[in-house]
């Protein structure tokens, strides 16, 4: 297995292909993320029949924390119901983070958008929205305008941007109830 994760190639992004490459099977051992992996079906269905990754997407739990000076009509909208629970604002909500979304660097746009890999993603959060509930995606991206409007083209709305030393990050979600 570990042979066909390296043969994922992400120029554009070396720790998209490191995770792939080097942690996503120990965080499907520990259950701290499932990775989803899109693969090339001509080349699967063809008399040779090759595994080939085209994309892949990797989800998780997260718990979004939220400032204590956030608005009550936030906290209800994320919440669903209340602002408050016992009379304590508040702060944190469950939600399925898309923490992976890429496509190998082999394959272009035509044959697999960053909008279907999104969409792949959402589907799976739908099943376990269906099966558990839950009110929202969430990705964290770095803080780049076209990376911002490619997710707010596919239904995503910026909720805050987290600083960081490196990179700053900006946490975006979506509706999936």
């Amino acid at each position: 297995v570990s042979e066909i994760l390296s043969s994922f190639v992400c120029k554009e992004d070396e720790d998209i292909e490191s995770f792939l490459h080097n942690r996503a099977i120990e965080f499907e051992k520990i259950s701290k993320a499932r990775t989803y992996l899109i693969v090339d079906a001509d080349k699967l269905m063809a008399e040779n029949s090759e595994f080939v990754i085209c994309g892949y997407v990797s989800l998780a739990l997260k718990i979004l924390t939220i400032s204590e000076h956030e608005s009550n009509r936030i906290r209800k909208k994320l919440d669903g119901f209340n602002a408050k629970m016992h009379g304590i604002p508040i702060q944190e909500f469950p939600v399925y983070l898309i923490g992976q979304l890429a496509r190998d660097s082999r394959y272009t746009y035509s044959d697999l958008s960053g909008s279907e890999l999104l969409q792949c993603a959402i589907d799976v959060i739908a099943s376990a929205v269906s099966a558990v509930g839950g009110r929202y995606a969430m990705i964290e991206c770095h803080n780049e305008p076209k990376l911002i409007t490619f997710y707010e083209n596919n239904g995503f709305k910026t909720l805050t941007k987290v600083p960081d030393q490196d990179m700053p990050m900006v946490q975006m979600i979506k509706g999936v109830y």
